[in-house]
């Protein structure tokens, strides 16, 4: 993978991986073409749609009564254009495929022949999308009015609710709001809207960091037990350096899975959470994969307070949203009373109900919080004017730092001259985020929805590859 392809959730956060549970079969030694007959299959069933193919699939191949996933994943990437299989034989089949909104990906089914042959893992792994396939740039009215098209019949149809700006060359060029902020007391959505981040949020942790590293208080290749030298396991502290926590090359894994809930009330600072993640040993040698930690920018935000003598909260009040001028950014409690926060909703049986249980007690470094669109365009702004970092820092950060080039410090990176991009992505249920800055042609794309991945994610990235 070459600089620059993000893989989301859903859609695919950071190199997903959608591992299956082993079934054991009969066959011990897969025919010719098997693989390729269950890609096959599953393609013909994600581009139709249609539940009876999903089932069908299932018990094929899944042998799993739950098609859920497949039913959100193609929602999510709408239908899939098959470009090129790369390799195909009995056992795995790897394709380069082509979303509908445009993100190409290298799709894989892998089979095992261990104890029985049964399908083992799927994996959807973005990738640059080919020159022949990358979409043509569109003039700006068109541009304008196609994305209104698409943004309004998604809220139409019920399947998006949030904000989106386009800013080019210091000038917003078009503001789009929809939906409820609050369903229960039917509160449109407004320019001043304030929605849950996500992982938005790492882009103000790495800034941080570099700011502290610009300042001579920290160094990248510092190990984390010289700034948290009481951090419970010293062997991962030992082990790991900063720059590999902001470039997810540390191995710290990640932490929202199922039981985060059961604990959520409890983490109410970033040391809080040493008590429930320190134990837990390293996925990978530090630096030799790479592996998206939200844990490991967890411990950035304790570095950062160690460094900086303030709270997180604080410090970046004071150094990133105050010279951004982000004054609808923060990450107050769920607890607390914030004006113009939109309440969450993720889609249960069909419906869409408010989302608390998952939600973390506050924002942290590792994402969380709440901001505006706008305040992502005064953030991504004050960046390029050289409020936050050093010009070298800034080129740091939004360049390629990790082993496959999609990552930066802080920030997902892709594409050169002009089509070189940088931002983030964030989702969790009942909430969507996207930053797009495409510093050489002078434009910011974001957009923020309190609905589930991908629906606002999607539009953001349909405009931002027609860019005139």
């Amino acid at each position: 993978m070459t600089p620059g392809q993000a893989v989301r959730i859903f859609k695919l956060l950071l190199v997903a991986l959608l591992l299956f549970p082993l079934t054991s079969g009969a066959e011990t030694n897969p025919p010719a073409g098997y693989a390729r007959a269950a890609f096959d299959m599953w393609l013909t069933s994600h581009n139709s749609g249609e539940k009876g193919d999903f089932e069908e699939f299932n018990r094929t191949y899944y042998k799993e009564d739950d098609y859920k996933w497949f039913v959100d994943f193609r929602e999510s990437t709408g239908q899939l254009q098959l470009l090129e299989v790369k390799s195909d034989t009995p056992t795995r089949v790897d394709a380069l495929v082509l979303s509908e909104w445009g993100n190409a990906m290298l799709a894989s089914i892998i089979f095992k022949d261990e104890d029985g042959f049964a399908m083992d893992e799927m994996r959807f792994e973005g990738v640059p999308t080919p020159d022949a396939f990358k979409p043509a740039p569109m003039e700006r009215a068109a541009l304008v009015q196609e994305a209104t098209r698409r943004l309004d019949e998604l809220e139409a149809a019920d399947k998006l609710s949030g904000s989106f700006l386009m800013s080019c060359k210091g000038q917003p060029d078009f503001e789009w709001s929809g939906g409820l902020a609050d369903r229960e007391a039917s509160i449109p959505v407004s320019a001043a809207t304030r929605f849950r981040m996500a992982s938005l949020g790492k882009m103000f942790a790495a800034v941080a960091i570099l700011q502290l590293a610009d300042a001579k208080r920290l160094s990248l290749d510092d190990p984390l037990s010289r700034h948290l030298p009481e951090y419970p396991n010293k062997a991962a502290a030992e082990a790991i350096t900063l720059r590999q926590l902001l470039n997810h090359t540390s191995g710290t894994g990640n932490i929202f899975n199922d039981d985060f809930p059961k604990i959520s009330e409890s983490l109410k600072t970033h040391r809080d959470y040493w008590g429930a993640f320190a134990a837990n040993d390293l996925e990978f040698e530090p630096g030799s994969k790479e592996g998206y930690s939200n844990y490991g920018y967890i411990l950035l935000g304790s570095v950062i307070e160690a460094v900086s003598g303030e709270s997180y909260y604080d410090y970046v009040e004071q150094h990133v949203f105050g010279p951004a001028g982000m004054t609808a950014t923060g990450a107050e409690p769920e607890t607390a009373a914030v004006p113009d926060r939109a309440n969450a909703y993720t889609e249960t049986e069909g419906n869409w109900v408010r989302e608390t249980a998952r939600l973390p007690w506050r924002g942290t470094a590792a994402g969380g919080g709440y901001t505006t669109p706008r305040d992502l365009v005064n953030f991504a702004t004050a960046l390029q004017e050289g409020k936050l970092l050093s010009e070298e820092s800034l080129a740091a950060a939004t360049g390629p730092q990790n082993i496959k080039g999609w990552y930066g410090y802080g920030f997902m990176v892709s594409g050169q001259g002009r089509d070189k991009q940088y931002g983030h992505e964030g989702g969790a249920p009942g909430m969507n985020g996207i930053l797009n800055v495409r510093p050489n042609q002078g434009c910011t794309i974001a957009g923020l929805s309190n609905f589930d991945p991908d629906s606002m994610a999607n539009v953001v990235n349909f405009v931002t590859r027609r860019l005139p």
